[in-house]
């Protein structure tokens, strides 16, 4: 089961959330998996010394040049709609995180110069000695992540994973032009957010979705969403301690907060139908 995490903005952080959530899980026996995605790998985990080893390359086919049978000619750049071919100094260059493999370049070429090549673009990194259950995504410099590597890494966890496993997926809050992906490929999704408009446009148009959410609001925002009518959202609270804990690196224990994970813990126990 894929569990992901999406923010809107701060409160005590979606990454303070799901971690704590994750520990809460991991203590009652369970072996949960976490991915960090753009986001910084959390502090309550960073106490452990990693050796962090690649277990899963993400790999596209990029156009690359033959410079011996270019004769410079741009056309290669004039029709290249994304942008990713660069000319510069009789140098031609194909910035990976802009190039959507359409292969256009190629085909377009009369002298043949250009042909895929099979290109690394980084992957998942794993910790051995933690039974492989801590994950992170490390992409190469300048490469962007996007749906593509989205949909790749969720057919990786499927693989990587058991059915009867969980798997919290971290992200940093905004990229909501990969929300679609996350609704369409997770099991559950918790939105976190203080926003009333954003909750009333997701739950609007995934009604027909079978992906559960779980609304967690922030505390200081709980009565707009209860005049609203979510009376199912999951209040989750902030202050000067929960942010120490944090930063510390150390498990919140404020009871109002343990409450919310433990509610939101219920939910994500139900059975899932998807």
């Amino acid at each position: 089961m894929i569990v992901s995490i999406l923010g809107t903005r701060g409160g005590i952080g979606s990454t303070t959330l799901l971690s704590n959530l994750y520990q809460l899980i991991k203590e009652e026996g369970k072996n949960p998996h976490w991915l960090s995605l753009t986001a910084p790998f959390p502090p309550l985990f960073s106490q452990n010394n990693f050796n962090w080893e690649k277990i899963f390359s993400i790999k596209r086919n990029i156009p690359e040049f033959d410079r011996n049978k270019c004769n410079s000619c741009n056309e290669c750049v004039l029709l290249c709609v994304y942008n990713a071919i660069e000319h510069s100094h009789d140098e031609y260059k194909i910035h990976s995180h802009l190039c959507n493999s359409c292969g256009l370049c190629i085909s377009c070429c009369k002298q043949r110069a250009l042909d895929f090549t099979l290109t690394d673009l980084g992957g998942i990194y794993t910790n051995p000695t933690l039974n492989n259950s801590l994950l992170k995504l490390v992409l190469n410099a300048q490469e962007l992540i996007s749906e593509w590597h989205i949909s790749n890494i969720f057919n990786f966890l499927k693989k990587h994973i058991s059915k009867n496993e969980t798997c919290f997926i971290d992200i940093s809050s905004g990229y909501k032009e990969l929300w679609g992906e996350f609704f369409k490929l997770s099991d559950i999704v918790i939105l976190y957010t203080d926003d009333t408009l954003v909750w009333d446009i997701i739950y609007q148009s995934l009604s027909q979705q079978s992906t559960k959410l779980i609304l967690a609001v922030t505390k200081s925002s709980y009565n707009e969403f209860i005049k609203s009518g979510y009376s199912y959202a999951i209040p989750v609270p902030y202050n000067k301690e929960i942010a120490i804990s944090s930063i510390q690196g150390e498990i919140v224990k404020d009871l109002f907060f343990y409450n919310s994970l433990q509610s939101i813990k219920s939910i994500i126990n139900e059975p899932v139908t998807k």
